[in-house]
């Protein structure tokens, strides 16, 4: 692996799964780490990792945002990168989210990293850093019971975008990271509250939700070792390929602006999805483009984009 010189790094719910992997990976490498967590055992955890420095933060908490990025001040480092990782993930209908469970999800997922990336932007103007933001697939993509969940993810696909072209000519670099199901503790502890969802379904959706809470009940039949991914036989992803990506967004000498990681089948259904929206809107009377057209213009993107990646990585 490339080794990069020591830049401080922010990153957000390093309690486990992805942000503590690339806590530990960027403090192994040299880089000072400033790793947040919420609980006391947690960050005692952080704590015995050389190299980084852990903090107490709620990303829901302005006052605590504004703390944790002080302490970074106060360290004289500087900082180079933020990876905003804390997010939650809880599934239901969405007639089932209560109004105050939906600004929860947004309150973590979205108006966290909004408003820490704000609090931090001063010195990663400073530092010419990098904003990592880690997505979803789900920002691309969506299906029932995900609706709410992805509904963030969406909202911070359309952030980075913004927030990519807004810091360019501030020298800073912003990409998201958008990972298929990952091997960490995120489904098991947003179990009890999707479960709570399905419980409380009203007519017309009893029934169907009765069928879920049912399926949950059953052990999954294992399928054969030599069997394909599906819907009921999914390959979560481990937490580090997750890291190898935004590594490659806070260190590349040309970070792309997005980073879509997990396995090929779902890789697929981003790419289907997409097909599916760019013949939606070639319905369009003012477009209609044919086949052949269409082909022509994906072979001259193609041929941007090999042009625009010239050029080594690292820096």
């Amino acid at each position: 692996m490339d080794t990069f010189p020591p830049r401080p790094i922010l990153v957000t719910g390093a309690s486990s799964g992805i942000g503590l992997d690339l806590a530990r990976t960027l403090a192994i490498q040299g880089h000072p780490v400033f790793a947040t967590a919420r609980r006391d055992d947690d960050l005692a955890v952080l704590g015995q990792i050389e190299n980084v420095v852990p903090l107490r933060l709620d990303v829901r908490d302005p006052r605590q945002a504004r703390e944790a990025v002080e302490t970074v001040r106060q360290h004289g480092l500087g900082l180079y990168g933020l990876v905003n990782n804390a997010g939650i993930g809880e599934l239901g209908l969405c007639a089932t989210w209560t109004d105050e469970e939906l600004r929860n999800i947004f309150e973590v997922n979205v108006f966290g990293p909004f408003r820490l990336t704000n609090v931090c932007l001063p010195l990663l103007v400073e530092s010419s850093g990098r904003v990592v933001l880690v997505g979803s697939q789900g920002g691309m993509i969506s299906k029932k019971y995900f609706g709410p969940y992805t509904m963030t993810k969406h909202a911070l696909e359309a952030y980075s975008v913004a927030l990519s072209e807004e810091l360019a000519p501030y020298g800073v670099g912003v990409s998201i990271v958008q990972p298929g199901g990952v091997a960490t503790e995120i489904g098991a502890k947003s179990f009890p509250g999707t479960r709570m969802k399905f419980e409380r379904a009203e007519a017309p959706f009893e029934e169907e939700a009765a069928a879920v809470l049912s399926s949950f009940e059953q052990p999954p039949e294992a399928p054969g070792e030599s069997a394909g991914e599906s819907e009921s036989n999914r390959k979560p992803s481990p937490p580090a390929l997750v890291s190898a990506a935004v590594l490659e967004a806070l260190f590349s000498a040309k970070p792309k602006l997005r980073y879509l990681v997990g396995t090929k089948w779902e890789g697929d259904r981003v790419i289907h999805a997409l097909l599916e929206k760019l013949l939606d809107e070639n319905d369009n009377p003012a477009h209609g483009y044919s086949l052949a057209e269409l082909t022509a213009l994906m072979a001259e993107k193609m041929e941007k984009r090999r042009a625009d990646e010239g050029g080594g990585r690292g820096g």
